[in-house]
């Protein structure tokens, strides 16, 4: 296809586009032209004769392959002079011989590339490449003439060949392709937008179900496959319509699905429809209760072997910590071992660096003698053998020192082992003896100075005791104490409070909490001025129901008893038998009397300390 804008030439074959420059043609013919042309002949013979033909302008090359794939059809018959005489077609992009002849551009192309002696074929002239030169005159020529419409017979529009690539795209006749994706389909341009919007297999219509938009020809396989809002039967045959997206939701209440027992868990094997399921659960109740309680013996069977268990488990941690005993005696003697390697090393190093220092020394004496006393010289070599086997014997020092330090290092890592072993037993040992399971707790705190200092500063305002236990599946409690006072007691009293946390056997025991409640601070000193409170639990406080998280709130005492009375010379009693210490010695025990179910009626609770 060809569009002509001002002075430009387009040349359209699919999706390529060549642009090539050419004169404006004008309506008529002036004696100026042929001055135009011979000008032109003679200015394009210069350039042929420098550079030959290959200098042409290549874009013609393109015009006439795209030319040549449609049919072209002249209103008037074409003159001699605008018929190539090589092809016997239109003359495209004409170029002009040195006899006068005019070629399209790619049959003289042809010819010189073919011959190395070309000749005309119409006067048999020898044509010379530095003599060929384009022809705009006879192109003009061409351009303005006439011509059918490539899509005639359906158009008979005439237009000049410079504008039929203007009338080709308006051109109703025109084929193209349809520009829905995947079609393949060309058509004429008046016909395209009905094929496209209403025939065209391709073309995309919204499902009449989920309303999304897909080809025409994928709907129906999108309805009957995957299309989540088409009504499908029940794949089980209930004789339901649902929805292909809710068929998982269908499946959870559908009567003819295949589901097991409640109560397969507890041996139960029927498998059946879920109405015939249904029936059965009401129809065999007192079987699955016999189950039931099977179940519930064997539950009983297996906590009875766990208790047994943790007996042979307490009983291997005895045994263990004899064991560690034991190692710790090992240990002893490899500390004093230790010990007494790195004295040795030590002494090796100073006597090492003496010999250093006497061997610097003895090497400057024997170049002071070398350079006085050179007839002594076999002399002066005795000595240096000397010298050198004290540097053996340094040597060998040396070795025995790395030996001595490659056994200090395994003994301080063997040390390292066994002090974090006993470390770690330790803090089990000492976790095991804090935790009572017969309601009685005996709670030591030392440092009660820096501890309440502490306290004062804020730092650690707080001390809990370990969690204690009314029985072996008892309530599980623990005691809270503030140094330095809370609440209205802060800064003059010591606070004392209680705590009931959550149990491993809290689903037992009776909630909420209503066993009374003592703490007594005794007096260790011998004379017995025991300080001590009660109180009743309110079954209605949060503090004494059931715990839902790991500890309750606090209750107790926030002025229990006021500094004072607790720090003042006259109660340290037991200062009369420990004349030599200023300080005090207390015991605080608070006992906590309770009764109910699950624990013994008046199960004391002891939390002493000293300082």
């Amino acid at each position: 296809m060809l569009e002509y804008n001002n002075n430009e030439f387009t040349a359209i074959d699919g999706n390529n586009v060549l642009n090539r420059s050419f004169v404006r043609s004008e309506n008529k013919y002036t004696e100026d032209e042929d001055k135009g042309r011979m000008a032109a002949k003679e200015s394009a013979s210069a350039g042929a004769r420098s550079d030959g033909i290959s200098r042409q302008n290549s874009g013609s090359l393109d015009l006439d392959s795209v030319l040549l794939s449609r049919a072209l059809r002249f209103v008037e018959k074409l003159e001699d002079q605008h018929v190539c005489p090589s092809c016997g077609r239109v003359v495209l992009n004409p170029h002009q011989t040195g006899c006068g002849h005019i070629f399209c551009f790619r049959c003289i192309r042809a010819l010189l590339e073919n011959n190395t002696t070309a000749k005309c074929p119409i006067d048999n002239s020898l044509i010379k490449s530095k003599e060929v030169f384009q022809d705009n005159c006879c192109k003009r020529e061409i351009l303005n003439l006439e011509i059918h419409c490539t899509n005639s017979p359906d158009c008979s529009h005439t237009v000049p060949l410079c504008r039929l690539q203007d009338h080709l795209k308006a051109c109703q006749y025109e084929p193209l392709q349809c520009s829905n994706p995947g079609c393949a389909d060309v058509l004429p341009r008046r016909d395209l937008r009905e094929h496209s919007e209403k025939l065209c297999g391709h073309r995309l219509e919204l499902c009449p179900h989920c309303h999304k938009p897909y080809t025409l020809i994928q709907i129906k396989d999108h309805e009957a496959t995957v299309c989540p809002e088409v009504q499908v039967p029940c794949p089980n045959e209930c004789t339901q319509m649902v929805k292909r997206h809710k068929l998982e939701e269908h499946f959870s209440d559908c009567p003819e699905v295949e589901t097991d027992c409640v109560y397969r868990r507890y041996g139960c094997c029927v498998r059946e429809k879920r109405v015939r399921v249904q029936a059965h659960e009401s129809a065999a109740l007192n079987e699955h209760m016999l189950l039931v309680l099977e179940n519930n013996t064997k539950l009983e069977k297996q906590i009875d072997s766990l208790q047994q268990s943790m007996v042979l488990r307490h009983q291997e941690l005895q045994e263990r910590s004899s064991v560690v005993s034991s190692l710790e005696r090992e240990v002893q003697p490899l500390v004093h071992q230790v010990a007494k390697s790195d004295q040795v090393i030590s002494a090796v190093q100073r006597s090492l660096e003496e010999q250093k220092d006497r061997v610097s020394t003895v090497q400057l004496q024997l170049q002071q003698l070398s350079r006085a006393f050179g007839q002594d010289s076999g002399r002066t070599e005795g000595s240096l053998d000397t010298l050198r086997q004290q540097v053996s014997v340094i040597d060998g020092l040396k070795e025995r020192l790395g030996v001595l330090e490659d056994n200090y290092m395994r003994h301080s890592r063997l040390l390292n082992i066994h002090v974090d072993q006993l470390q770690r037993n330790d803090e089990r040992f000492q976790e095991l003896e804090s935790t009572s399971y017969n309601g009685k707790l005996i709670w030591k705190i030392r440092d009660y100075h820096k501890r309440k200092e502490a306290a004062v500063s804020g730092h650690a305002p707080l001390i809990l005791s370990a969690p204690f236990y009314t029985g072996r599946s008892g309530y599980k409690l623990s005691a809270r104490a503030y140094l330095n006072g809370d609440g209205p007691g802060r800064g003059t009293h010591l606070s004392l409070f209680v705590v009931l946390m959550r149990g491993d056997f809290d689903a037992l025991l009776p909630w909420p909490f209503r066993q009374g409640v003592t703490l007594t601070v005794l007096d260790q000193s011998g004379g017995r001025s025991d300080v001590s409170d009660s109180f009743r639990p309110d079954p209605a406080s949060s503090s004494f129901q059931r715990p839902v998280s790991e500890m309750n709130v606090a209750s107790g005492f926030p002025r229990f008893v006021s500094h004072g009375n607790l720090e003042a010379p006259k109660n340290a009693r037991s200062s009369r038998t420990t004349p030599s210490s200023s300080r005090s010695r207390w015991t605080w025990p608070a006992w906590t009397t309770c009764s109910g179910p699950g624990f013994p009626r008046g199960f004391p609770f002891r939390v002493p300390t000293h300082w």
